[in-house]
């Protein structure tokens, strides 16, 4: 293993968790390769890097170039190599193949990849290279969400995942989270498949109205629709895909994809990444959005919803009344708060669920609320059952919605803590 890093490989600098990722490795001093398929392609990989942190030290640090004429050079002289390119495990294996052939015996090699078996991507690769991969899932964008999973397979030498936690907490400054290899490890698990029952919910209630129930007075500070723009459509797909393949739970019924979400991205409406065409959300050049309507496959002026309980709420935030804002959305009946209701329940249930299949038994949740804090900006699940009135209330709101109550939230302490500066997680929006 090696002992210091300073020199990294970008695979994959043309898109955005590279470019961006490999920003902050060049920040912090290290100097970085940008590599791609083509020259071009690394060179928008830097202007991005260059955009996110607006520093001179990013361009010094950063070497761009192509894997034919460079791969080579870079990984004969790496420490680490990070992958960073297509959910593929064709592309990516066919990529470590010839990484093995060039790289350092001692570098390690690490994928962003959430999404797809760990234990799969490094098979017949030698043993060096074995020892030496892990999974470094850096979140989107990376200068502005902290969360770093860190993730081993069977053959990963423990010191390196030590080494590397070690690094990229104190040099990059990552809330690092260990995670167990799981497909989605722990926040995409959790966030993907409210993801894919808001985007069901969204064929009856239409967008508009979904990120307005569950918009960021909620506990977010992005609604939900509008965040799989920013993601992009085609990963949602890949991840709500990936999950539906390899995990297997109570709430795997939910893994759905909507016909319309298949048709929008077979049409090309991807998100923020196809501006011309939108997403779920479509700028106009005034400025204003209209909203893809499922049912029609069309864009639809805003009608800008107004729900009496959703504007009490906010309006008890906007106070610093967070306890009130979400006694409010308990006490709310009709099918907008039964909406509220099921989704808070069930970010709830889930991930309480699922200690001890994707984090430690012994973090508790804890582990998850960090990674839904600084990966997602949400307020971890624990602090939604403080903000619900206790471990009593939320244990009620979960049977209302006839969900299994994980025997650790019943048992629950964090959950009695109200943590410092927690308000950030609920704008009155």
């Amino acid at each position: 293993m090696t002992q210091d890093i300073r020199k990294v490989v970008i695979l994959g600098a043309s898109g955005t968790i590279g470019s961006l990722a490999g920003g902050v490795l060049a920040q912090n001093g290290i100097q970085t390769w940008f590599l791609s398929r083509t020259l071009k392609g690394s060179q928008k990989g830097l202007a991005k890097a260059q955009k996110q942190a607006r520093s001179e030290v990013i361009a010094a640090n950063i070497i761009c170039g192509d894997y034919d004429s460079m791969l080579r050079e870079a990984c004969e002289q790496a420490d680490w190599i990070l992958e960073c390119v297509a959910e593929d495990i064709e592309i990516k294996q066919q990529l470590y193949e010839k990484v093995d052939q060039f790289r350092k015996p001692d570098s390690i090699v690490s994928s962003v990849t959430s999404s797809l078996l760990l234990e799969e991507l490094p098979k017949g690769r030698s043993e060096s290279f074995q020892r030496n991969f892990l999974s470094t899932h850096f979140y989107n964008p990376p200068g502005k969400m902290l969360a770093c999973e860190i993730c081993g397979q069977s053959q990963t030498d423990p010191a390196v995942m030590e080494y590397i936690a070690d690094f990229c907490a104190k040099k990059l400054r990552r809330a690092v989270i260990p995670v167990k290899p799981t497909a989605g490890f722990a926040g995409n698990r959790i966030a993907f498949l409210l993801f894919a029952r808001i985007t069901e919910l969204a064929v009856e209630h239409g967008v508009e109205m979904m990120d307005y129930l569950i918009g960021p007075y909620t506990g977010r500070l992005m609604a939900p629709l509008a965040t799989l723009d920013l993601v992009g459509l085609d990963i949602h797909k890949a991840i709500i895909q990936s999950l539906q393949s390899h995990t297997h739970d109570a709430m795997h019924n939910k893994l759905l994809l909507p016909e319309y979400v298949e048709t929008m991205i077979a049409n090309g409406h991807l998100g923020n990444k196809t501006r011309t065409k939108g997403g779920f959300y479509k700028r106009l050049e005034s400025g204003k959005f209209i909203y893809m309507d499922p049912a029609s496959g069309e864009y639809i002026p805003a009608f800008q919803p107004h729900v009496q309980f959703v504007e009490k709420a906010k309006e008890q935030i906007h106070l610093g009344m967070y306890r009130q804002a979400y006694q409010t959305i308990l006490d709310a009946r009709g099918p907008e708060a039964a909406i509220v209701h099921e989704i808070l329940a069930t970010y709830i249930a889930y991930a309480y669920m699922l200690i001890g299949e994707v984090t430690d038994e012994k973090d508790g949740i804890e582990g998850i609320d960090r990674v839904m804090a600084t990966g997602f900006n949400w307020a971890g699940p624990s602090l939604l059952v403080y903000m619900l009135g206790g471990r009593e209330r939320a244990v009620e709101l979960l049977r209302s919605q006839n969900l299994a109550v994980p025997p650790i939230l019943e048992n629950d302490t964090v959950c009695e803590k109200y943590t410092f500066n927690s308000g950030r997680f609920f704008p009155a929006r």
